[in-house]
């Protein structure tokens, strides 16, 4: 998925589970259908989805403290997709280490990110900057996640743009890694 391209988000439980909170951080929530009862996709889909929920906080704590280590412990070895292509961890690691870099500005803020009118200017500062901040949960359709589609969440904030897109996942050993590069890909 190109960086700054929505994903298409399947309906379920957990745009349920978040309702009541983005409600309360947005003018109108859209209404999400009620599963059906005993949908084993959505079950799992749940259940995913509080994993998600407890991920971002982490997430938010590591983007807090500035811990480029921590962030790039969720990249995988053989590097990112982008579009065709992948994108090292090596070139990662170096751009979320470079002041300059536009990685580093999204997730920590910097000259290399010039954020759209109405956008946070990075992350951290979204988090520092916003009383509450919501994270939501969805699932972009892919093939390759199976019948949930790829896990991502998207951390929301009365008023202010999420910096770049949703960050998208896949498990990995145990572990919440990141799918899709994290750079604008076409």
């Amino acid at each position: 998925m190109a960086r700054g391209a929505a994903p298409a988000y399947a309906p379920g439980v957990t745009a349920l589970l978040l309702a009541p909170l983005l409600a309360s951080l947005c003018a109108a929530a859209p209404a999400t259908p009620a599963p059906a009862a005993g949908d084993p996709v959505e079950a799992r889909r749940a259940a995913i989805a509080a994993e998600l929920v407890k991920l971002g906080q982490v997430l938010r704590r590591e983007i807090e403290a500035g811990d480029v280590d921590a962030l790039l412990a969720r990249v995988p070895a053989d590097g990112l997709a982008c579009g065709a292509r992948v994108v090292p961890r090596a070139k990662v690691a170096r751009d979320l280490r470079s002041p300059r870099s536009w990685l580093r500005g999204v997730f920590f803020g910097g000259p290399g990110f010039v954020p759209p009118k109405g956008v946070a200017p990075s992350l951290r500062a979204l988090f520092h900057g916003s009383r509450e901040v919501a994270v939501l949960v969805g699932f972009a359709a892919d093939d390759a996640a199976g019948p949930e589609g790829r896990p991502c969440i998207d951390f929301r904030a009365k008023g202010l743009g999420t910096p770049g897109a949703p960050l998208c996942f896949e498990a990995r050993q145990g572990r919440w890694l990141f799918t899709q590069s994290l750079y604008p890909c076409r």
